[in-house]
């Protein structure tokens, strides 16, 4: 195995094929709106695939406007934290379905399905 680089750092970090394919599907994009021609197209959607490297990627991008490979990569994939309405709809349906069950057994644990089915529509729907 070759040298490894331990000085690499964020876009020079290896990418995987979701990176390199959305890096094409930009330069599409791009194509499609006439920023580029069909040869600067070709040449820079070839690069892309045989990326290996985030900086690689940006490079293609330079003369471009945005959006770039990695400008919005970062918020999409992390998921936001959940809202005090939904903590509180969360205790409150737990209240509720621990209510079903003790106080009404039969026609609680009836009930629960279409609660929690209730519930996590509500929850999603937020």
């Amino acid at each position: 195995m070759g040298r490894v680089d331990s000085g690499r750092r964020g876009k020079d970090l290896r990418i995987g094929d979701p990176e390199r394919e959305r890096a094409i599907r930009l330069l599409g994009e791009h194509f499609s709106a006439g920023r580029l021609e069909l040869a600067e197209y070709d040449e820079r959607s070839k690069l892309a695939a045989g990326a290996r490297f985030g900086s690689e990627l940006d490079g293609l991008f330079d003369d471009l406007p945005g959006p770039r490979p990695f400008g919005e990569l970062a918020p999409a994939t992390t998921r936001p934290a959940p809202s005090v309405g939904n903590i509180a709809l969360a205790v409150g349906a737990v209240a509720l379905l621990l209510a079903l069950v003790v106080v009404a057994r039969p026609i609680g644990l009836m009930l629960l399905l279409p609660t929690v089915a209730i519930i996590w529509f509500m929850w999603r729907r937020r």
